[in-house]
């Protein structure tokens, strides 16, 4: 049986936090809030963006106004993307390991944000599958992105590993039932 290796995208394959932190900042200074880089590595990174962004908009903002600056954020991402780096050892690994495993990324990211940076870095072909935040009922915390990628490829969580960077994303792995690397090489 093939293996499944498993990995999330922002703070694992990428340091991204300067650019979801600058995307941010720009969608919520248009909508007058403001947003430091200090505050976004501390209480949002790693979170999806319903968990964090209405505290930034004043703690009761309506449905639509949280989307609204999401999808603003989701545009402005690919402007900022200048400030990522590549995680050169875990690519290095996962290369080595793609002739033999199935490869996933799971993220709580959206879509277009995560096809934007592995375009830009020429790494989207490397993964069998991709499952973003439009792909899962439940984020991370839960595992089900996870399990979604052992369901693609039929394989069981004794077969799989996950390399992950943050409590939330680590949260869900072990939930998964894989064997978990920590990885933050940033």
């Amino acid at each position: 049986m093939k293996y499944l290796i498993a990995v999330d995208l922002d703070g694992t394959l990428f340091d991204t936090v300067a650019v979801n932190a600058e995307s941010y900042r720009r969608a919520l200074a248009e909508e007058g809030f403001p947003l430091t880089d200090e505050y976004y590595a501390e209480h949002c990174n790693g979170r999806h963006y319903k968990d964090f962004l209405p505290a930034l908009m004043g703690g009761t903002p309506g449905t639509e106004a949280v989307e609204r600056v999401h999808e603003r954020k989701k545009a402005l991402y690919s402007q900022c993307l200048g400030a990522a780096r590549k995680n050169e050892a875990l690519f290095t690994l996962l290369e080595s390991m793609a002739p033999t495993c199935h490869l996933a990324l799971v993220t709580t990211g959206s879509r277009r944000n995560a096809t934007e940076i592995l375009d830009r870095f020429g790494c989207r072909d490397l993964f069998g599958l991709i499952v973003t935040q439009e792909d899962v009922v439940h984020n991370k915390p839960d595992p089900e992105g996870y399990r979604k990628a052992m369901d693609y490829f039929g394989v069981d969580a004794a077969h799989t590993i996950i390399f992950e960077d943050s409590g939330t994303g680590l949260t869900a792995a072990v939930a998964s039932g894989a064997r978990v690397f920590s990885c933050i090489a940033f």
